[in-house]
């Protein structure tokens, strides 16, 4: 926590998203405790929130939920998968999927460093292409887990119809690329 940013924002929706996972899993006690930590009141999604606030709640859901999926690791991947599911289960995630298209991973991938810049106010992302069925993304200055963003490419894969893998590559504490392929 100590490499985030002061003033450094997500949005309310992926918070959200882990604490419904939890609830999910552990029912609504355990994640209302869980959002206890950091707010007395429910996150509206599209309102954003520090990030510090966010890893707390997703180190926190974690281990939680390590139980269930393994490992804390596998865990957080899970929360990952959680954050895009929601995402394309609301109005805006429909409406793009509409606009993508399925079995259009590599439309969607494109876009990713746009829709991770409305989803959190740090870091730089860079989308590679690397074949027809193969792209790179570059994150630098994000301190999230490689496992949540690995989790929520996978589950962004399903969402248009591609099942695929993700491959990282962490080069730092703030900086990772990810090989998609599908």
């Amino acid at each position: 926590m100590g490499a985030a940013p002061e003033g450094a924002t997500v949005r309310g929706l992926i918070f959200n998203a882990v604490f419904k996972l939890v609830a999910q899993h552990l029912g609504e006690k355990t994640s209302t405790e869980l959002r206890a930590t950091i707010a007395k009141k429910p996150l509206v999604d599209f309102f954003s929130y520090p990030v510090r606030d966010f890893l707390k709640v997703l180190y926190g859901a974690g281990e939680l939920l390590s139980p269930r999926y393994g490992s804390i690791d596998d865990a957080i991947r899970a929360c990952g998968a959680a954050a895009i599911g929601g995402f394309f289960q609301s109005s805006v995630g429909k409406t793009l999927t509409n606009i993508i298209g399925k079995g259009d991973p590599k439309r969607l991938l494109s876009s990713s460093p746009t829709a991770y810049g409305t989803a959190v106010s740090y870091g730089q992302r860079e989308y590679t292409a690397l074949g027809e069925r193969r792209v790179r993304l570059h994150f630098r200055g994000d301190m999230q887990p490689v496992e949540f963003h690995q989790g929520l490419l996978e589950e962004a894969l399903r969402a248009v119809g591609c099942p695929g893998r993700v491959e990282v590559k962490k080069l730092g504490l703030d900086e990772a690329e990810y090989l998609i392929e599908w």
